[in-house]
């Protein structure tokens, strides 16, 4: 995969990637559609973490939205573009499969939750190990809203927090606010709003210079104790079949 630096915010590339320093950068990069989500997204991040997890240089992932924001969900308007766009098609598999790369990843992600987290987003920040939210930011899992299926918020949930959790954040499809993630346990530290990138970068960086690759042992220590018969990436498998039996997603706006 071509190595693109992080302040090159060329619209070409949906996803930067750069390791320095023993950390992993993915930046979503479309911040002129608030980082929605499309089908080349997908499959530019799913790349971007496949290649964190095939690389010994890599002890940790950082993974944020350019432009101070985090993912606004998928692009409804190009999910309902007339024509449809070509990638529409593999759209649920594409955006299936880059959650099974994060699923897969063998090292800590820490993800930087500025500003919003919205559904297809939401489920990106949801799937990080570790997040630093904003004062002012938030996260909503919506779908519910639009008459839709949640199945990467609910994959992730299920492996990593208890039904009355999953329940207060998917049924009313409301906004939690950093402090409200933080009293959920979703977000492990809540900052400024002008501080999230940093201090998530911070963090990254200080796991990824752990000696002897810590972090990627932990994780990987972490999994085997508290596995029981379902995976994270077999929910995401669950998950990809909740979307397939949904159909073509071309989500409405609420």
């Amino acid at each position: 995969m071509t190595h693109h630096k992080v302040d090159d915010h060329t619209h070409d590339n949906p996803v930067l990637f750069e390791v320095k320093d023993g950390l992993a950068t993915i930046v979503l990069n479309r911040p002129e559609r608030k980082n929605a989500i499309i089908g080349p997204l997908s499959d530019a991040l799913a790349a971007a973490f496949a290649e964190s997890s095939d690389r010994d240089d890599v002890g940790a992932v950082l993974l944020h939205g350019a432009g101070g924001g985090f993912c606004s969900g998928l692009d409804l308007t190009e999910y309902n573009a007339d024509p449809p766009p070509t990638w529409i098609g593999t759209a649920s598999s594409s955006f299936a499969a880059a959650h099974r790369a994060i699923a897969e990843c063998p090292v800590p992600v820490v993800g930087a939750l500025e500003r919003f987290a919205i559904n297809g987003g939401a489920g990106l920040a949801l799937a990080c190990d570790l997040l630093v939210a904003g004062e002012g930011a938030f996260l909503q899992v919506g779908e519910v809203r639009q008459g839709m299926p949640a199945a990467m918020n609910l994959a992730w949930l299920s492996g990593r927090h208890p039904l009355s959790v999953i329940h207060q954040i998917t049924l009313p499809g409301r906004r939690f606010s950093g402090l409200d993630l933080h009293r959920l346990g979703i977000a492990l530290d809540v900052v400024a709003d002008d501080e999230v990138l940093d201090a998530a970068r911070r963090l990254a960086l200080e796991i990824a210079g752990f000696p002897g690759s810590a972090g990627r042992m932990m994780k990987e220590h972490t999994a085997g104790m508290v596995a029981d018969a379902v995976t994270s990436a077999d929910r995401i498998d669950r998950g990809a079949v909740l979307l397939a039996a949904a159909g073509q997603l071309r989500p409405a706006r609420t």
